[in-house]
């Protein structure tokens, strides 16, 4: 029983973070911190903040950092990568991988990809996961430990920083999300 209300606390926590950071980014009351920041050092971090989530569940985090300088708010990016990383694993099955890259896509944008192998996403669900409290199938949530928030916390910091975020997907093959920025 205290292990179960023990799980309940802390994804009730962490709901009340999520729906706080979503309502402070669409506030307007949030200014960015923009700062020269390197491509390869965010997904360090990114993927150093999710390595023991991944060890748990039995995933392999594989990266490529390119070193590639942008003017972005590095605490919110990082979170938008973790945010997505956060998903990708979940959404794996033991054994799997899950690839964190960037390129350069043009002289002004880049576009960083978070790519699994795990169960995909209909067709019909693709842009719909972006939303508040929105998720393919509400069982997972229990299961997996999920809001419906996460996605649409990256949209809004991705929009913030003048980027597009999407998501593309084959079912019982893997997703992969994308974004891209202004340098």
């Amino acid at each position: 029983m205290l292990e179960i209300a023990d799980e309940n606390t802390e994804r009730l926590v962490r709901l009340v973070n999520n729906v706080l950071d979503l309502q402070r980014i669409e506030s307007s009351k949030v200014t960015l911190e923009k700062q020269a920041c390197n491509t390869a050092d965010l997904m360090i971090q990114a993927t150093e903040a999710m390595q023991l989530m991944a060890q748990q569940q039995g995933v392999i985090l594989a990266t490529q950092p390119v070193a590639i300088e942008i003017w972005v708010d590095s605490d919110y990016i990082v979170q938008a990568l973790t945010n997505l990383l956060s998903n990708a694993i979940k959404f794996s099955s033991p054994g799997g991988t899950v690839w964190l890259t960037v390129e350069l896509q043009q002289p002004d944008v880049v576009m960083f990809c978070v790519r699994d192998e795990g169960q995909g996403i209909p067709a019909d669900k693709i842009e719909s996961i972006f939303e508040r409290f929105h998720q393919v199938d509400s069982s997972d949530s229990r299961k997996k430990g999920g809001t419906g928030l996460g996605l649409a916390i990256c949209r809004k910091i991705i929009e913030q920083h003048e980027g597009k975020i999407w998501a593309e997907s084959i079912l019982g093959e893997g997703s992969t999300f994308s974004f891209t920025l202004p340098t």
